[in-house]
């Protein structure tokens, strides 16, 4: 149920609205020929920028719940001949892509939308090439937020009825395989009445 009322959502929205917390591609620090993942993707805006900036030489792919959005950052690469890039339809507990393959994974404020994080990192884990790293923006919560939100499909869908506590997360984090985590910033903000933490930070699969 969750996940059809995201994916309703998602495809209703219009093409100039901006779901993203974070704007975290600028702490990956990308480099030539790296290759990358957007978790998350929408409608492929920093899957294609991260592309660009790896070169021809590296890759970059998108991925995303919504069949919608994918025809969308399809559409928009094509556009912008951009041809170092591919955008898969799936999970983010589930990634279609081999072991120890990625330098790096971005995700924009959609981790939140998946109930089990730990399964997402443990998933990042797998994908990260040893040394690579991951820069997430999302959100959280200090305390829990009721079980009626929480189990609530439209508030996961609008960005804050999936966040769980800042304790929670980090030990998803560390359960995954990811023990040092560094926050780039914090922003708190007041949703449908509750206090909501925004974070971006970055983690590594060590060596």
């Amino acid at each position: 149920m969750a996940t059809f009322e995201i994916v309703k959502r998602y495809t209703a929205e219009d093409i100039n609205s901006n779901l993203s917390c974070g704007g975290n591609i600028e702490y990956l620090d990308l480099n030539n020929g790296e290759k990358i993942l957007d978790l998350g993707c929408g409608r492929g805006g920093e899957t294609i920028q991260a592309a660009k900036r790896i070169g021809s030489e590296g890759y970059a792919w998108g991925l995303d719940l919504t069949p919608r959005m994918i025809e969308l950052a399809q559409k928009r690469a094509q556009s912008e001949q951009v041809e170092n890039v591919e955008f898969l339809l799936g999970s983010m507990d589930h990634i279609p892509l081999q072991d120890d393959i990625l330098d790096a994974v971005l995700s924009n404020c959609a981790i939140n939308h998946v109930e089990n994080k730990t399964a997402v990192y443990q998933e990042i884990f797998r994908v990260l090439m040893p040394g690579g790293r991951f820069v997430v923006s999302d959100i959280m919560t200090e305390e829990p937020l009721p079980q009626e939100i929480k189990t609530d499909p439209e508030a996961i869908a609008d960005c804050f009825g999936g966040a769980i506590t800042i304790k929670e997360y980090e030990q998803a984090l560390n359960d995954a395989g990811f023990h040092k985590v560094t926050v780039f910033k914090e922003r708190r903000y007041m949703k449908n009445g509750y206090e909501m933490i925004s974070r971006t930070f970055q983690g590594f699969k060590e060596n």
